[in-house]
């Protein structure tokens, strides 16, 4: 089968798709448009951005049911080439969507490529109709200008494209895989420091995986010039998009694409091929229901970060204030006394990528991330590593592309220790359970020289009384166990208010009504939002001995 994409008006940011596919007399052909896509566990319905689908056959027009939301059917009542022809709206801008304007075309084939029910394994040939200076950046095999191979439906859906006139194209190699930087976007940052750092992260992750089965490997980055951050990881490549570009040329900025970099090459051995058995394969259709988050972007998220620090892109004291901000993140919020990690992962579905209820859930990424640190540490105890782990993984079902499940992981960390019931009982409390994780690292991190402190924050608002506000006053977040959880509303703007030695005297406005509380003091030495402060208070031995074993 054939696909071939045009742009005749760039500026509506519509791609006109045409599809080719040689049918039998009488076969009918059912055409499944994907609802989600790989690394975000939620219904996306990419059918709502479709518009005017028409299918001719070898004498007429054809004409198609629409069986649900996307899945149209249609019988080839002869034998012969047929032709689906539609337009996309290709107007979302980030790592998992499409965009069209006058200057690039970034499509990434999940959102807009049919799948032929039963057909899935047939190769498909790509053809693009840009203007001639356009580069093309893509994973697949590019047999002409333009032009693009793909093997068969997954392996299409997995190679996002860019192409642009505007390209900028840097390559390292490493052990015989040439790892390819393709930036879209004003370029303010130094090529050799970029290029120097990507090989110390990506040298030191295949050192421990102890193979990378690739010849190429593509980062497609698009720096943008408003704030953005997001990356989406794929089989031979990985999307990333960032901004602003002023920003990126500065220490803060850079730092922010060296992780998800980092991160996102993770990926290539976890989830892209050690995957969880509901993503094994993958079926875009439905949902596929997953506890394994805290493994997929838990581990990934902990590890991305820890190559930083071991390839020594990070220095010690960069590398404790990430590890701060992780436990900001991560305690702030108390979804976990709501809801374990497991059913979060289950629960992306229904409300993963939002901030949702207050404090019912928690977050894959940095929750996953501590239980992941707190993991580390005891396995260090044991004389082993989360990267020995990641490594048996790797052989037991990535290699192998058998999926695995949560239990898989438990073993096989449980056979890095001493004491596997130990790895049992955290799993019970803190992965399938609702337990302070809090405690436990708080007792881990002396092991490696390093002492963690609340710090009550300057803003007495939020330690004292449990009120985050943002700049105008707007009430952002009120902690469940304070007393201000009694009487104010996320959404209620707080005017002005009193501190006096018994208390709080506030005057706020809700939906234009003014009105006013009083809150006591805590009774309780409780500071409700803190800063979290992670010193070094044992041999500096010890922490390089986290660092570099």
């Amino acid at each position: 089968m054939k696909y071939t994409f045009s742009i005749p008006n760039p500026s509506s940011q519509l791609l006109h798709i045409r599809l080719e596919i040689d049918c039998e007399k009488g076969e009918n052909i059912h055409l499944q448009l994907p609802s989600w896509r790989p690394g975000r566990y939620e219904i996306a319905n990419y059918a709502q951005y479709l518009k005017n689908i028409l299918i001719t056959g070898p004498v007429e027009q054809v004409s198609y049911k629409k069986i649900t939301k996307d899945l149209w059917v249609f019988r080839a009542e002869e034998k012969g080439s047929y032709k689906i022809n539609y337009a996309y709206h290709a107007a979302q801008l980030d790592a998992g969507g499409s965009w069209v304007d006058p200057e690039r075309v970034y499509i990434n084939f999940i959102n807009l490529a049919f799948s032929v029910k039963g057909r899935e394994e047939e190769s498909i040939e790509i053809k693009l109709k840009l203007p001639s200076e356009y580069q093309l950046a893509c994973a697949l095999p590019q047999p002409k200008r333009h032009q693009l191979q793909s093997q068969n439906f997954q392996e299409l859906v997995d190679s996002p494209l860019i192409a642009s006139a505007n390209l900028q194209h840097q390559a390292y190699k490493i052990n015989g895989t040439r790892f390819h930087i393709w930036i879209s976007g004003q370029v303010r940052f130094d090529w050799e420091l970029l290029i120097s750092e990507f090989k110390k992260f990506t040298l030191r992750q295949m050192q421990d995986f102890g193979e990378f089965p690739a010849n190429d490997y593509h980062f497609l980055i698009h720096i943008l010039p408003f704030p953005h951050y997001h990356g989406v990881e794929h089989q031979y490549s990985t999307v990333i998009t960032i901004g602003p570009d002023h920003w990126i040329g500065r220490k803060e900025g850079m730092d922010r694409l060296m992780g998800v970099c980092s991160h996102e090459l993770y990926h290539f051995w976890n989830v892209c091929r050690i995957r969880p058995k509901a993503i094994q394969p993958y079926d875009f259709s439905v949902e596929a229901y997953l506890a394994e988050g805290v493994v997929a972007e838990g581990v990934t998220t902990f590890m991305g970060d820890f190559y930083l620090l071991k390839s020594g892109y990070y220095g010690i004291p960069e590398y404790l204030k990430l590890l701060e901000k992780s436990f900001e993140r991560g305690f702030e919020n108390l979804g976990w006394e709501n809801q374990s990690i497991s059913d979060s992962s289950w629960d992306l579905w229904l409300d993963g990528y939002k901030a949702g209820v207050p404090d019912k859930k928690v977050s894959i990424y940095t929750h996953g991330a501590l239980i992941t640190l707190a993991l580390d540490l005891i396995l260090m105890k044991n004389g082993h590593r989360m990267h020995e782990v990641m490594k048996q993984m790797w052989v037991n079902f990535g290699s192998s592309e058998d999926g695995f499940d949560l239990r898989d992981f438990k073993t096989i960390i449980s056979s890095f220790t001493s004491a596997p019931d130990d790895i049992s009982s955290f799993f019970d409390r803190f992965v399938w359970g609702k337990e302070d994780l809090f405690p436990v690292l708080e007792s881990l991190l002396p092991s490696i020289g390093l002492e963690i402190k609340k710090v009550p924050r300057e803003n007495k608002l939020e330690t004292g009384f449990g009120i985050k506000t943002n700049q105008k006053g707007k009430v952002l977040r009120i902690h469940p166990k304070a007393e201000a959880y009694q009487h104010l509303m996320i959404g209620d703007s707080i005017l002005y208010y009193q501190y006096r030695d018994n208390g709080l005297r506030l005057t706020f406005d809700r939906w234009n009504k003014e009105m006013e509380i009083f809150l006591p003091n805590s009774t309780s030495d409780t500071s409700y939002f803190v800063d979290y402060k992670i010193v070094q208070s044992g041999p500096s031995e010890a922490f390089s001995r986290f660092t570099h074993s």
